[in-house]
């Protein structure tokens, strides 16, 4: 919910700068209490904040416009709202929690994997999903394989054997994260999908995120704090 900023939030003069610091809270829907380590994200721009410990966060130099703010935690459905945000908005998010059952380990890593799935719902940009099942009894002998038969992803081998991307008769690097870590793209040719609990291509950001078994299970465990993809970036995860 976006409302105004007090006094400070009329129009500025014409004359005037027309950015300002965007804050808001993100507070626990049934609660109400704030939500400290939330990420926010403005989809559009790739820009992300952290809520405080009071669940306070804030964009600097934000000029007012249309935006999709993206709100995730762990523990909590993620949030994806298209909002008005004009000169002085604050904005307050609610996160609805999710239940934790204690049915067993694999239970909490189905959650792990939905939540995975929410964040790929609320990436602006096209994307492919291979769950264990899958991994288990394709065919396909390695991740490069798997992306290159079953994705719209174009992946070829440089001039030193390694995988890249072609797009539009250019290659380009590609962006390999294993277990939310950037790792090279070598990996893609030794790790076989049966080896891992997830694969997620972004094709149009060219970039390839694979989970091990003992990532999720860990995850599940400890817990698992969802950082939004950075869209507007070649690099990092």
């Amino acid at each position: 919910m976006v409302g105004p900023g007090g006094a400070d939030a009329q129009d500025p003069p014409a004359d005037s700068i027309s950015s300002f610091n965007f804050r808001g809270n993100v507070v626990d829907f049934r609660t109400e209490g704030p939500i400290e380590g939330a990420i926010v994200q403005i989809a559009e721009l790739g820009r992300s904040a952290e809520t405080d410990a009071n669940g306070y966060f804030e964009f600097r130099d934000l000029v007012p416009d249309r935006y999709t703010i993206i709100t995730a935690r762990f523990g909590y459905e993620t949030n994806r709202e298209p909002s008005d945000i004009p000169f002085g908005a604050i904005m307050v998010v609610r996160l609805n929690p999710v239940a934790i059952e204690v049915e067993g380990i694999g239970v909490q890593v189905e959650r792990i994997v939905r939540q995975l799935a929410i964040r790929r719902s609320a990436t602006p940009a096209a994307s492919s999903a291979f769950a264990s099942e899958q991994l288990k009894t394709t065919v396909d002998l390695d991740v490069v394989e798997l992306v290159r038969e079953r994705t719209s992803l174009d992946i070829v081998e440089d001039s030193f054997g390694l995988p890249v991307a072609r797009f539009r008769s250019r290659l380009s690097r590609l962006r390999v994260c294993l277990d939310e870590v950037p790792v090279g793209s070598g990996f893609l040719q030794n790790l076989q999908p049966d080896q891992l609990g997830l694969v997620e291509v972004f094709e149009s950001l060219r970039m390839v995120r694979m989970y091990t078994n003992d990532f999720l299970q860990r995850a599940a465990e400890r817990g698992f704090q969802l950082q939004p993809i950075n869209i507007t970036t070649s690099r990092g995860c």
